[in-house]
């Protein structure tokens, strides 16, 4: 019956297609064959890349998680253009500065008339290596533990087959490219958990009263801050008037608190990351201004801040410097300098304006506030570099000690007393002198690799340590002295 449905020309065609299969069957077939070194390596390249293509799932679910505007904080990337935080640039804005706070006259308006210092200000941001997150328990993947679990058993009966490569060799292989890819993974991670910690610390007198400012800041590398306090004071006749605010990032929402001695208030309130995405703090303003002095950003975006009463501001930073940097003279050095305005605009629409001038390292120069009678400015004795600013700050002081005949004379009277003392001191005394001839012979006798740790044994073996009597002790012997009397 079958024969009758399927056509001679297909039937044919079947009855071909079988005898080619047997042909090439029949033939003789040459395979490459694949060194044990080479299908270890290849297993391990799998392991590898299965690892990998989880991650990248992982990253790329991340990336559409943020482009649907589920992320929850801003991206900067898409306020300054090519932004780049790197190692040496993290380094670079990572230093310590003091500003002058100087006076204005409101009444003079003169450029040779020199405001009045009344106090100072110091600017210390540091790079601190951020700890790793918390390792929370995940739903393990089956399949991926499976295929992992496959691809090692496989490796294992590979080099049980080999005798021709001996078992360490294997392990040394596996174990140097497992370190290769660890330490890979782990630069990334250092990357992600080195931040900003910024210290702020102000003082000057305010019209006969003592008023301040703190700041102590916690932010990311993407300038997300993470945790800040700020203080604003002003004591009058022993009456501290402070306000404060402290805010910190938590699970899906920032908390915020702030208070004030002058109303006698404490509030504390939640905001959402949708409302708080686009946040930057005053700590981390200082690590932007330093970013779009040292990299000659120009344009103008627009963020957010929050205010010492809680309450969120628009914060508008603008650089028109079409031409780039200008050169200026700060003190007495020619030195290129850009300007930053920041307009800080609140709720009810009050305008609060702010002109910076940073030099090209990222060093302020000076800062003023529109409607302020107090202007900051650098230390007019403040030692100008070309290159990056030193770690510490070096003052050009106006007279060196060297050229002061008065106080020449009472260093040398003090030196000439000194070395009197000690000459008196070490007749007086011959043993010192002995002590110090056989420390010198025992030195050059057994010539000791560690000089510190010999110095310190052997005075100190001259010398016996006191031991810090316990309380349990002189109880024992008190009980011990109190039976012997009874007895």
């Amino acid at each position: 019956m079958f024969e009758e449905i399927i056509p001679k020309s297909l039937e044919a065609t079947i009855w071909t297609y079988l005898k080619d299969q047997e042909a090439v069957l029949e033939g003789d077939l040459h395979f490459e064959e694949i060194s044990p070194e080479d299908e270890i390596k290849g297993i391990l390249d799998e392991l590898l890349f299965k690892v990998n293509k989880r991650i990248a799932c992982r990253d790329r679910y991340d990336n559409l998680k943020q482009w649907h505007h589920q992320y929850a904080l801003f991206d900067i990337n898409d306020f300054v253009s090519d932004y780049c935080m790197d190692d040496e640039l993290f380094e670079k804005l990572s230093f310590r500065e003091t500003l002058l706070i100087s006076a204005l006259d409101p009444d003079v308006f003169c450029k040779e008339v020199e405001p009045k210092a009344v106090g100072g200000l110091c600017l210390d941001i540091q790079m601190a290596e951020g700890h790793q997150p918390e390792k929370r328990e995940r739903p393990t993947d089956a399949q991926l533990d499976k295929e992992v679990l496959e691809l090692l058993q496989k490796a294992k009966l590979m080099a049980v087959r080999s005798p021709s490569i001996e078992d360490s060799d294997i392990e040394q292989q596996l174990q140097e490219r497992l370190k290769e890819y660890e330490s890979f993974l782990k630069n990334e991670m250092k990357q992600n958990v080195k931040k900003y910690v910024i210290h702020l610390s102000s003082q000057f007198d305010a019209n006969g009263y003592n008023a301040g400012s703190r700041i102590t800041s916690w932010v990311d590398r993407y300038l997300h801050t993470l945790e800040e306090k700020r203080t604003e004071f002003v004591q009058q006749d022993d009456v501290l008037n402070e306000k404060s605010i402290y805010m910190a990032l938590q699970n899906n929402k920032y908390y915020i608190k702030n208070a004030s001695s002058i109303d006698n208030i404490e509030d504390r309130k939640y905001y959402s990351l949708a409302k708080m995405h686009d946040l930057v703090s005053e700590g981390a303003n200082f690590v932007l201004m330093r970013y779009l002095a040292v990299m000659q950003y120009i344009g103008t975006f627009e963020l957010s801040t929050i205010y010492i009463n809680g309450d969120l501001c628009r914060n508008i930073y603008v650089r028109l410097e079409c031409t780039g940097p200008k050169p200026g003279e700060v003190n007495g050095k020619t030195v290129d300098v850009c300007k930053i305005y920041r307009y800080i605009i609140e709720e009810c629409g009050i305008e609060h304006h702010c002109v910076t001038v940073l030099t090209t390292n990222g060093r302020i120069v000076t800062q003023e506030w529109e409607g302020c009678d107090y202007i900051l400015n650098m230390n007019p004795l403040q030692f100008i570099q070309s290159g990056a600013p030193s770690s510490y700050d070096r003052l050009v002081l106006p007279k060196t000690w060297e050229h002061d005949m008065q106080l020449m004379s009472k260093y040398l009277d003090c030196k000439t007393a000194a070395e009197c003392q000690m000459k008196t001191y070490m007749a007086d005394h011959p043993e010192v002198r002995e002590m110090i001839a056989d420390y010198v012979q025992n030195i050059l006798m057994l010539k000791p690799v560690n000089i510190m740790s010999f110095t310190m044994d052997y005075f100190q073996s001259l010398y016996p340590c006191k031991m810090a009597r316990l309380t349990y002790i002189e109880d024992v012997e008190n009980e011990e002295s109190g039976s012997e009397l009874s007895d």
